[in-house]
């Protein structure tokens, strides 16, 4: 059984209002690390780099915008001048096929052709050699004809040489197939002198029988070294794209008729080349955005058609020195933007100081006063303003804290007379509650467990074991209506009085019937007691009882069945003074436990407001089986533990189990929390 703690000493020194004041006030004054001031600062400086950036963000992109729609617009103009140039190359070397054409439309002999073709070809400044194809018979592919292929080198002047067409040199006359157009067209080949640009021009014969054929070549080295020299910039280029993607001319050699557009796109991975590359052989005109594989850099390209080719050309401008300007002037800002963002910070630093000075100077005081400081002086408002209210805030706060610390003193010293009041009710409490069971239990055959613990400091439940002069054992149990010092107090007259009749009257219903009476008498504060009372015969087992309106007693017996006793309700203890009690009598088997308990065992509640009740109760009484009685108050108490888990206690907890242990030698266990 728990002893409660010994009262507090009547002399205890009362606490004075210096001593009631907050624990804090002993702790150091607290600085401030980032105070207002800073945090405006920061918070204005941050709004305002915000807009710049935004500002300079927007500037940008736009001036970007604006520079490359200028840009567009000037390659535009710029094409015109790149794509004259390259006509000019073929026209040149398309002069040489007119000329041909001409000569033949008027005479189809080899020699005058012969003359005619290096006459043309001497003329030329780009122009490798010429090709006249006669074809005889009703079809255009007949078999029979002539061939004069004229070559140009510039070591031996222009070569003629005419043959058959059956004996002719295929790549010399390749070029000159027939379009299906009938007009005159660009085609790519290769002869022993390399990849070459041919310029084939069908000429008209009013004979069906016979077809004339003319043609050009262009060696495509030579028309790279024209490409190359259109450079842009430092690292801008011109290429050359034909009708099927392949390039015809590039910075890059490895790249002339060896890779298409479309090739180098799916090997880089970048999707909008092969976009591109399809805009560029549909013919279309476009700028856009792609990344170089040359420059392996971002870089812009400008494309359009050659005219009459079937071919197109690229220019590429490298994003670096595309925007160098740009970049320049953009790092300018930025240097002249953060220069002007931290003179504004000084600014603002200056001017937020000058306005939360005297909020720093309440900060201190307000520090000064929470560490006990009350006679801190707090400066004088100077404007009617927010600072001003929360000085004179301030001011006030101080007096009502000293009035406050008056009456946190009083209530201190009030709380210390009612803690010894507590205690001097617990030792009453403690003072009537049965000690040493074991010593009163002596050889009488019992075993006996109890467990008491009051809801607060002090309970109204109460329990008593004693012998009667008669050998048999009282034993008691009730429960005060109510909680705290006035059911305590009942608590202590009731346990007195049971004390004062059962000592002298052996009936249990009359020792319930005259403490009533006496209770009826001195009631009035109107509680009223629920109490349980019975005899026990040690040696025959034989349990007189009466009940004033108290929980059924549980009898676990010696096989481990518990069951509750039918007992008769009565009235509580209190209430009506006449009222007459009745007497049951029953007889407990050695083995047999018999538990008494309050109602805080099946009322006690969870977090959820679910009781323990009954059922439960039963349930750790058929867990506890045949033990003893101490085990039996252990394993009830535990399932009460583990069913109200963290919920706040909410009534008394008091358990008294007593058992036949069948011989002389008594075992008496007692058990308290």
């Amino acid at each position: 059984m728990k002893v409660p703690d010994e009262p507090l000493a009547a002399e205890e020194e009362r606490p004075s209002a210096d001593q009631a004041a907050p624990s804090s006030m002993a702790q150091p004054r607290r600085r401030v690390r980032f105070g207002l001031a800073g945090r405006l600062s920061l918070a204005l400086l941050s709004a305002a780099a915000l807009v710049f950036s935004a500002a300079f963000y927007y500037d940008y992109r736009e001036s970007r915008r604006h520079l490359l729609d200028g840009v567009g617009e000037t390659i535009a103009g710029l094409s015109g001048a790149i794509t004259g140039q390259l006509q000019g190359v073929l026209a040149d070397v398309a002069a040489i096929a007119t000329e041909l054409a001409q000569a033949a439309e008027r005479e189809a002999d080899l020699e005058v052709l012969r003359g005619a073709a290096v006459d043309a070809i001497m003329d030329s400044s780009y122009g490798l050699g010429a090709t006249v194809v006669i074809r005889f018979g009703e079809k255009a592919d007949a078999p029979t004809g002539q061939v004069l292929d004229c070559r140009y080198a510039r070591a031996t002047q222009v070569t003629c040489a005419a043959t058959d067409l059956a004996n002719a040199n295929a790549a010399a006359i390749a070029g000159a197939a027939p379009h299906p157009s009938s007009g005159p067209f660009w085609s790519v080949d290769s002869d022993e002198t390399g990849f070459i640009a041919v310029y084939t021009l069908p000429v008209a014969q009013p004979d069906s029988v016979r077809t004339v054929t003319v043609s050009a070549r262009l060696a495509l080295r030579d028309l790279a070294a024209v490409v190359d020299r259109l450079r842009l910039f430092h690292s801008g280029y011109v290429f050359l794209l034909s009708g099927e993607g392949r390039y015809l001319a590039h910075p890059e050699a490895r790249y002339v008729m060896k890779e298409t557009f479309f090739t180098l796109a799916d090997r880089s991975g970048e999707r909008n080349l092969a976009d591109i590359g399809a805009r560029m052989i549909r013919g279309e005109t476009g700028f856009g955005a792609l990344r170089s594989l040359y420059l392996n850099a971002p870089a812009h390209l400008y494309f359009t058609p050659l005219p009459d080719t079937g071919w197109s050309v690229g220019i590429v401008l490298a994003d670096a020195e595309l925007f160098a300007n740009l970049e320049q002037l953009a790092g300018e800002v930025l240097l002249i933007g953060g220069g002007g963002l931290l003179l504004l910070l000084a600014l603002i630093v200056l001017i937020v100081r000058r306005f939360t000075r005297p909020l720093l100077v309440l900060t201190e005081k307000s520090a000064a006063i929470a560490a006990g400081d009350l006679e801190a002086p707090i400066p004088e408002p100077r404007a009617n303003d927010e600072v001003g209210v929360l000085t004179q805030s301030f001011a006030e706060m101080r007096q009502s804290l000293r009035r406050q610390l008056e009456i946190l003193a009083e209530t201190r010293a009030a709380q210390a007379r009612l803690d010894g009041e507590l205690q001097i009710a617990r030792s009453i409490q403690a003072s009537v509650l049965p000690r040493d069971l074991v010593a009163l239990a002596g050889t009488g055959g019992l075993a006996v467990a109890t467990h008491f613990q009051p809801a607060r400091e002090v309970g109204g439940d109460l329990y008593q074991c004693f012998w009667l002069a008669d050998g048999r054992w009282f034993l008691s149990i009730g429960d005060v209506a109510g909680k705290s010092v006035p059911a305590a107090l009942m608590m202590a007259v009731t346990t007195t009085l049971i004390k004062a009749v059962a000592a002298t009257v052996p009936d249990p219903a009359e020792v319930l019937g005259r403490v009533n009476r006496e209770l009826c008498a001195v009631n009035e504060e109107l509680l009223f007691v629920t109490l349980f009372a019975a005899t026990l015969a040690p040696e025959s087992g034989e349990l007189t009882f009466s009940n004033a309106g108290h929980n059924p007693p549980l009898v676990v017996r010696a096989a481990g069945n518990p069951e509750f006793m039918v007992v008769a309700p009565g009235l509580v203890l209190g209430v009506e003074p006449d009222y007459r009690y009745a007497t049951t009598v029953l007889r407990l088997a050695p083995g047999d436990i018999l538990l008494l308990y309050t109602d805080g065992v099946t009322e006690a509640m969870n977090a959820a407001g679910e009781c323990f009740g009954t059922d439960r109760l039963l349930q750790a009484s058929r867990l506890a089986g045949t033990a003893t009685p101490l085990r039996l108050v252990e394993t009830v108490v535990a399932a009460v533990a583990a069913h109200v888990q963290a919920a706040e206690p909410s009534d008394d907890l008091t358990l008294l189990a007593v058992a036949r242990i069948g011989d002389t030698a008594a075992s008496v266990k007692a058990q308290s929390p």
